[in-house]
């Protein structure tokens, strides 16, 4: 059996209206300069969305790794995920060099549990 940890178009969150929503109704959680924003949004599969300013963090290598590894962390568990919900994660603080794929993992399911997204 195949599992589904691909990342279509449709999981993506692009518009900045819809990132509005989440920032002003959602729940939010924070944990080592990331914020998890989360609100429903009556669809059958979650939309992922980033915000990594270029104020806080100037190199756009660090920016695109930390942005790369927090997408992986988001695929590889999705199925662990709740369905149905609009995530933002808003980066803060440059973490590039010391930020893992375990230590991603590790802060993005502490920020969803803290958000009550995960099963």
């Amino acid at each position: 059996m195949i599992s589904d940890e691909s990342f279509p178009k449709r999981e993506h969150l692009l518009k900045s209206k819809e990132f509005s929503r989440v920032y002003k109704k959602g729940f939010s959680a924070r944990a080592l300069g990331v914020i998890l924003y989360c609100l429903a949004n009556g669809l059958e599969h979650n939309r992922l969305g980033f915000s990594i300013g270029s104020g806080n963090i100037k190199r756009a290598t660090s920016r695109n790794r930390m942005r790369r590894l927090f997408r992986e962390v988001y695929r590889k568990n999705k199925d662990s995920l709740k369905k149905g919900s609009d995530i933002v994660l808003v980066i803060k603080k440059d973490m590039c060099r010391d930020l893992t794929y375990d230590s991603a993992k590790a802060t993005f399911l502490k920020l969803a549990k803290d958000v009550r997204l995960t099963v």
